[in-house]
């Protein structure tokens, strides 16, 4: 419980009361303090910590009192659009290219509803107020590619990214909480229910084109530049990613185990500054080893692997042998793909893009009884959830074990146990 200490000068003289508690009245909670002049408004506030269980007052600012409506005006520091570019500029341990993402998504999604606010202010920043500015997002149509006459195709904005607004948002007002002393007692961004990553089909997996491995022949058969089938071959037979494939060098390619493998330890990173450099892949998972079949190993070596190129050459560049925009190839891409439509090599209602060849290398993997754990490591997902949310359904036994088991327990026959270990 909060008490009231009386804090004495040498000569023995009281010059201020401090409430003294532990955060949240656990014993392990960190110690919290704050100062009055008199004994009585130390009694009150006493009194307000109790009853908000050991923690400070809603409110309530350490060394200010209560943030009324409209306070802070005046204080620039913690109006919103100040405060939370602090937050994101100071923030370390994120790439510069997120850095710049996050301050984008402030001014474009957050800081037209929020900007003006103040950080500390209750009645600013509650329940009342994320959940409509949450409401209007969700109604929000934007950009998710194209139609088939080049114009844009508008949406409303996937789950997902409302919820990484969300919880930018929610970030920034959980240093606030963090601030020392707390510039607010509670998050309100943890009181929102989002919406589900796959309400409604409106999933982010929904554009998904899984291609069949006859589909891909016929794409990278359609293809001008043998430098595209070459590519094309490479990423669909290893499920690298783009900014994976396309940095990739001789010094990629190793001997092991008596077969070649791709150690990819490579990827093109966004510097913030609308360029590009080579570092590390995404994430620990990403970097990986990766053995691959004998058509890619042929790609490679007729790429230049093992004899005339540079150990640190790029395999795949732009006309000026400079990095290759993903751009550049999917306009290259763009006319394969309608050349095989008009063979009726590919189902025309699919959309794919050269992102596809990793989803279809997924599938193609899948469909041959491989496991999403095997699947997972290739592909260099940092999760397993990851996987299984996207190409969980695509595995072809799992619903005939279960109509077997089911049909088995109906029947009074007792159910068939796989034998695992």
């Amino acid at each position: 419980m909060a008490s009231v200490v009386r804090r004495k000068n040498r000569a023995g003289e009281i010059t201020s009361y401090q409430v003294k508690w532990r955060l949240g009245g656990a014993r392990a909670g960190g110690w919290q303090t704050e100062t009055f002049a008199d004994e009585p408004s130390a009694e009150v506030f006493r009194d307000a910590v109790n009853g908000a269980g050991q923690q400070w007052p809603p409110g309530w600012v350490k060394g200010e009192g209560y943030i009324a409506s409209g306070a802070g005006q005046g204080d620039d520091r913690f109006r919103f659009r100040v405060y939370a570019t602090r937050i994101i500029m100071e923030r370390t341990g994120i790439e510069e290219h997120y850095r710049q993402a996050c301050l984008g998504d402030l001014e474009r999604w957050i800081f037209p509803t929020f900007g003006e606010c103040d950080v500390r202010s209750t009645e600013h920043f509650s329940s009342d107020t994320i959940r409509p500015w949450v409401r209007k997002l969700e109604t929000t149509l934007v950009r998710r590619g194209g139609m088939p006459d080049g114009s844009p195709k508008m949406k409303p904005m996937s789950p997902k990214t409302l919820r990484n607004l969300h919880g930018l948002l929610s970030g920034i007002l959980k240093e606030a909480v963090r601030s020392e002393p707390p510039l607010r007692a509670r998050n309100p961004c943890e009181l929102t229910r989002l919406p589900r990553a796959d309400d409604d089909g409106a999933g982010d997996d929904e554009d998904i084109s899984f291609l069949t491995p006859q589909e891909v022949e016929a794409l990278i058969s359609c293809m001008e530049r043998r430098s595209d089938q070459l590519l094309a071959i490479v990423k669909y037979g290893t499920g690298m990613r783009w900014s994976e494939v396309t940095a990739l060098a001789p010094m990629c390619v190793i001997e092991s185990g008596g077969h070649r493998r791709i150690r990819v330890r490579r990827a093109w990173k966004r510097d913030g500054r609308k360029g590009y450099y080579i570092g590390a892949p995404k994430t620990k998972k990403s970097r990986r080893t990766l053995r691959i079949s004998t058509t890619v190993d042929a790609a490679l070596v007729e790429l230049g692997v093992g004899s005339r190129l540079a150990h640190d050459a790029l395999l795949f560049t732009g006309e000026t042998g400079d990095r290759l925009h993903y751009s550049t190839f999917h306009d290259r891409w763009g006319r394969a793909l309608k050349k095989a439509r008009e063979k009726g090599l590919v189902n025309p209602e699919k959309r794919p893009t050269p992102h596809d060849l990793r989803h279809s290398h997924a599938s193609a993997l899948i469909s041959a009884g491989h496991g999403l754990t095997y699947v997972q490591r290739r592909l260099g997902h940092e999760s397993i959830k990851t996987t299984s949310d996207t190409y969980g359904h695509l595995l072809p036994e799992a619903d005939d074990d279960a109509m077997a088991t089911i049909e088995a327990t109906l029947t009074g026959q007792r159910p068939q146990l796989r034998r695992v270990g």
